[in-house]
């Protein structure tokens, strides 16, 4: 946290818009004031120390707790198998369900494929939800890789393309 704070500062004292975000790993409230934060429901339910599971009240609560508490500017919780939930002060809630398919090969290092993803898509110009959006393309296509995994952008491009042609088939 002394380290994040001091960048933060600097940052702002050099006029970088950069953004900054934290994947904390059980360590949530101990940052503040930065662009974001990816925590997983289990590290939210652990900082708040409660329940959460399939209750979308407690869900709701929590997410902004957590968004007042740290001041961040957002709050995208991940949520396994459950999807995402993306909490933006003076918005709605944007919940985000799974991209890809339910067989999950590893988990290893999803949460950074979703926090490196979000950063890159904000720092590209992204919205909060459209950077959110892209991260869930990315979580849901490295947990179907074995072991330590990345994604390509073409792997991504194709993620997308097969998800718009699915939601279009299903309109018609």
């Amino acid at each position: 946290p002394p380290l994040v704070a001091k960048l933060r500062i600097e940052m702002k004292k050099a006029g970088h818009p950069v953004p900054i975000l934290i994947d904390s790993r059980y360590r949530l409230l101990g940052y503040s004031g930065l662009t974001a934060c990816t925590p997983n429901e289990s590290e939210v339910e652990e900082a708040l120390g409660v329940g959460i599971n399939d209750d979308a009240r407690a869900l709701e609560r929590a997410g902004r707790e957590i968004l007042e508490r740290t001041r961040m500017r957002a709050v995208l919780v991940t949520r396994g198998g459950r999807g995402m939930a993306l909490f933006v002060p003076g918005t709605p809630t944007v919940h985000i369900p799974i991209s890809g398919s339910d067989e999950i090969a590893d988990v290893t290092g999803a949460g950074d494929t979703v926090v490196a993803t979000m950063t890159l898509a904000l720092a590209a110009g992204a919205t909060f939800e459209l950077a959110a959006r892209l991260a869930n393309y990315a979580g849901g296509l490295v947990v179907m890789k074995r072991g330590t995994a990345t994604v390509s952008g073409s792997e991504l491009r194709d993620a997308i393309a097969r998800d718009a042609a699915g939601r279009g088939r299903r309109r018609g």
